[in-house]
């Protein structure tokens, strides 16, 4: 009776233990996708931010623990990587699609775009030697894609059925952090060229064609070339003559003083020509992608508004780029989309610049939706006629002129449960002239687990795998126990068989 408890508790305990590993496995595939069908949106990117892979210094700090910590991590995170840059796996879709025997396959969603939102290694100041061995683990953890997407699944040029199944490599986008070339105190030209000859420019446009209502767009920009001038592509028959424009801004350069003047200028020049994208032609969009975020009052986001500086004035430290540098960009570069890292915790958020205000204001996006949400309507019996052109000024009056949403992407450490995001834009349904210049962006943030609950499910494997060796060690000692007892005690029988003659001479 015990065996059989101890035996009923092993299979439930093994059932959870592979239940627990498959959906660590495919949680990301299980739980989170994209938003719009792959033939609707032309951009779908998978963001990562602050993977801050540590290295020499930590094995120094802990020892031989450090070599298994580094060990689980780089494991952790290309895990995350891996899955999330997988096709959507979207079960329910592909099996609404075979009960209802649909003739159109279910085409997997898969990214056009990647980006690492900066902080790729936890240290500006560890040596050459130490640098080229994270850059190693870096490519082990995030490679290079090789899955390309055909233009049948968003990344076409959307020029005719001839372009139908044409293959186009998915591009990386790798953004510098504080933790990679340091702040404006110790920030240098060779950290600034170290980095930018392994991971390609830190400052850099990369633009495409924005397509037609239901039409696709290619983008020819090559993911190892980042450079300084605009990344354009070849126009087909389903494009508008607008461009979307990947802006990527070295914002550890912005503020200043800085140690190297140069540098900082370098990165306001690069900038303010970033600028003159909307000014040579006010359709175009761009999707600003930084690492240090945008001001904001503290209370809004987990991290507030914090500078420390040396002596010298030049920046030890900060948590947000100051007003003045926040609102010159929006003022001037305009993105209608801004991504970016820093703060681990993440943050969403809408900045707002009302009618006849001059600086704009941060809203925490869930607030701002609701609250436009739950305003309530003047009632019928008490609302008052009043001319066209008066009403046409209030409502002007009342309707912010712009906004812009922020999202600080969460890390992917273990600690902030791994967390990722995929970003996607499409063109409007609507043939309405007053929405043709607008896009349509989505942003979703896919968390995973954090290394408790990791390790739970990898200590549980490693019991349960232990527990069955053990019983099939104890099944393979009863069985030869028992095989030898059987054939000690027939060979007794037989004995006692034969003649007591014959017994007395054995």
């Amino acid at each position: 009776m015990l065996t059989r408890i101890l035996l009923g508790i092993l299979y439930t305990v093994t059932g959870i233990a592979i239940l627990g590993t498959v959906v660590l496995h495919n949680h990301a595939r299980i739980t989170c996708h994209w938003n719009w069908e792959s033939t609707d949106s032309f951009l779908r990117m998978v963001v990562f931010a602050d993977p801050q892979m540590e290295g020499d210094a930590k094995i120094r700090r802990l020892g031989k623990r450090a070599h298994v910590d580094l060990a689980f991590n780089d494991a952790f995170m290309r895990h995350i990587y891996k899955k999330m840059m997988s096709p959507s796996w979207e079960p329910l879709a592909h099996l609404s699609s075979l009960l209802s025997r649909s003739t159109e396959p279910h085409t997997p969603r898969s990214p056009t775009h990647v980006s690492i939102l900066g902080d790729l290694f936890s240290s500006q100041w560890i040596d050459d030697t130490e640098f080229e061995v994270r850059v190693a683990r870096y490519r082990s953890i995030f490679p290079e894609p090789t899955s390309s997407v055909t233009s049948g699944s968003g990344a076409g040029s959307g020029t005719g059925e001839d372009e139908v199944g044409s293959a186009m490599p998915v591009v990386m986008i790798n953004i510098t952090g504080n933790h990679d070339i340091g702040y404006g105190y110790d920030i240098s030209q060779y950290r600034v060229e170290r980095w930018e000859q392994v991971f390609g420019k830190s400052n850099f446009i990369s633009s495409m064609d924005i397509p037609a209502a239901n039409a696709a767009v290619v983008d020819n920009s090559e993911s190892g070339e980042n450079d300084t001038e605009s990344r354009s592509t070849t126009q087909g028959r389903g494009a508008s003559n607008r461009k979307l424009h990947l802006v990527v801004l070295n914002t550890m350069l912005l503020d200043g003083p800085s140690s190297d003047e140069s540098l900082r200028g370098q990165t306001w020049e690069f900038l303010q020509e970033a600028s003159a994208l909307k000014e040579t032609n006010p359709q175009d969009k761009i999707v600003l992608l930084t690492h240090i975020p945008f001001h904001k009052e503290q209370g809004i986001c987990v991290d507030p508004p914090d500078i420390r500086v040396h002596s010298d004035n030049t920046i030890i430290e900060q948590t947000m780029l100051t007003p003045n540098t926040t609102q010159w960009i929006l003022n001037n570069l305009r993105p209608d989309f801004v991504l970016n890292g820093h703060d681990h915790y993440g943050c969403d958020v809408t900045h707002v610049l009302a009618h006849g205000q001059e600086s704009w204001t941060a809203f925490a996006t869930t607030d701002l939706t609701s609250a436009s949400s739950t305003t309530p309507s003047q009632p019928q019996e008490e609302q008052v006629v009043q001319p066209k052109e008066e009403e046409e000024d209030l409502q002007q009056q009342q309707q912010p002129t712009r906004k812009v949403r922020e999202v600080t992407q969460r890390s992917m450490m273990a600690e902030f449960n791994g967390y990722s995001g995929l970003f996607e834009i499409k063109t409007p349904t609507t043939t309405s002239s007053e929405n043709n210049d607008d896009l349509e962006f989505h942003y979703t943030a896919c968390g995973f687990f954090n290394d408790l609950q990791v390790w739970t499910v990898i200590v549980t494997d490693i019991i349960v795998v232990l527990l069955w060796c053990l019983l099939g060690l104890v099944h393979l000692i009863l069985s030869t126990i028992t095989a030898t007892t059987s054939s000690g005690q027939a060979a007794r029988r037989k004995t006692n068989n034969l003649p007591s003659e014959k017994q007395k001479l054995l």
